[in-house]
């Protein structure tokens, strides 16, 4: 379907741009100007809206539950590492989850198995259209998942063969990488005729720095822990959550490490999060990280995305860089920029129309597109269609 979105606000190069029209035509975003002439099956009158990228969250676990019971589907307990863990098998596109994220203007996520092991399995790339993952994922393997922390250690109340510090983790994911490193740079050999291993298959993508390490830390001392385990197997990595972040925010700066922040509202319950501040994003994006906000879901209602940059906004960051560490930055962090995140020609149609600016919570999502298929949540809306 074709749709022209008329005398809206458009979101382009940090700035809203009043009075254009933007143009889209089979699930990509063919043309931005003041001045589009074309005959197309549906026209948004939409009065000065604004027009954003639909929004991304760079770190959740949408869909790896039945939202009626939320322990379910997140994590494996088997065993200690399980890097060959896949959202693919257990992703349930008819959560109501899924309904929630686009409700909330949300169209793609990271979905990465629950941080409870030292490595956790594959992190994957969804759309929330679709009516089955295989056809929502569009990024099958878009990093391991490590976690350093309290949700590892915490399973070895459940399991005592699991280890209980920073240090038994820290020397369990050294074990598997140097393991995985071996496999790797045997498999490099024409001589390889090793039996093929499940678990160290999943980590030749990794050790071929096609895909990050994903690590889930918390304090300073574990996040400089997965810092140095990451530059002793030459590893690319994402920091995720990562509430003491702007404690350490010169050596990620230095390094060139990304961070997925949040989630902003969790209470201060655990020691974890103590030193946790709202004024995070500033601290680390003024320093030169780049950071995009999450809610964690379903640690948080998805629809607290859109709250966290506002929050952010609230603690001193220019709305320019809120509302881009929702849609631009995590899109170039899941190294998927040159297809989402930003309204430009040939970009995916994936766009959210909102009443009012969408950092202001007072806002309301009137229209989503996901690959230019349009979701309707205002009967106020002027919509002309065309046969």
């Amino acid at each position: 379907m074709s749709i022209i979105f008329n005398n809206v606000r458009v979101n382009t190069s940090g700035m809203f741009f009043p009075g254009q029209k933007v143009l889209v035509d089979r699930g990509k975003i063919n043309m931005v100007s003041s001045n589009i002439r074309k005959n197309v099956g549906m026209v948004v009158n939409c009065d000065q809206k604004f027009l954003v990228p639909a929004l991304v969250d760079a770190h959740s676990h949408l869909g790896l539950f039945d939202s009626y019971d939320v322990d379910l589907n997140m994590a494996e307990v088997y065993s200690e590492v399980i890097p060959h863990l896949r959202p693919l098998d257990g992703i349930k596109m008819r959560d109501a989850a899924i309904a929630d994220a686009r409700r909330a203007g949300v169209s793609t996520c990271l979905v990465c198995p629950a941080s409870e092991l030292p490595i956790g399995g594959i992190c994957s790339i969804l759309k929330t259209n679709g009516n089955s993952a295989d056809v929502g994922l569009i990024v099958e393997q878009a990093g391991i998942l490590a976690s350093f922390g309290r949700s590892p250690k915490s399973n070895s109340q459940r399991n005592q063969n699991s280890s209980a510090t920073t240090m038994g983790i820290v020397s369990v994911i050294r074990e598997l990488f140097m393991r995985g490193q071996d496999y790797y740079e045997a498999k490099q050999s024409k001589k390889f005729n090793r039996e093929r291993d499940i678990t160290l298959e999943a980590l030749v993508p990794l050790f071929r720095k096609d895909v990050p390490l994903r690590v889930v830390a918390a304090r300073a001392e574990d996040i400089v822990a997965a810092i140095r385990i990451a530059e002793e197997f030459d590893l690319s990595m994402v920091l995720h959550k990562a509430s003491e972040a702007h404690v350490v925010a010169d050596m990620l700066a230095e390094k060139e490490i990304p961070v997925v922040l949040g989630p902003v509202l969790s209470p201060m319950d655990r020691y974890e999060v103590t030193e946790a501040t709202f004024e995070s994003a500033k601290i680390l994006m003024d320093k030169g990280v780049e950071v995009a906000l999450t809610c964690d879901f379903p640690s948080l209602p998805i629809e607290t995305l859109r709250v966290a940059a506002a929050i952010a906004v609230q603690y001193g960051l220019d709305e320019r860089r809120a509302l881009a560490a929702i849609t631009e930055v995590p899109a170039k962090i899941l190294g998927v920029s040159n297809r989402i995140g930003q309204i430009k020609r040939g970009y995916d149609a994936d766009l959210a129309l909102f009443s009012g600016h969408p950092l202001d919570i007072r806002s309301k999502l009137d229209m989503l597109l996901i690959d230019g298929e349009p979701f309707i949540f205002s009967d106020d809306l002027e919509i002309e269609r065309n046969a």
